[in-house]
């Protein structure tokens, strides 16, 4: 039986960011980082609403990668 196209795992809301949204935010991030300063990190490069608000959701621990961190931002979302 096929999926409902809504409930396809690689649908995104509208107002959810795109993993490159989130990548941009964290652009010269120093690994590992924790979610303040990836927070603070984020929002000095400009980031949106949306990007900051998965941010913000994300478990209060280190990142030893983007890629950790999007697995996470995705975990959130």
């Amino acid at each position: 039986m096929s999926q409902h196209p809504a409930h396809a795992q690689n649908h995104r809301h509208p107002d959810e960011p795109r993993a490159e949204d989130i990548t941009s935010a964290l652009k010269g991030a120093d690994y590992p980082m924790g979610k303040e300063k990836l927070l603070a990190l984020a929002k000095s490069n400009g980031a949106d609403g949306e990007a900051m608000a998965v941010l913000n959701r994300m478990s209060d621990r280190n990142f030893d990668s983007a890629s950790a961190v999007l697995r996470e931002a995705n975990r959130v979302e």
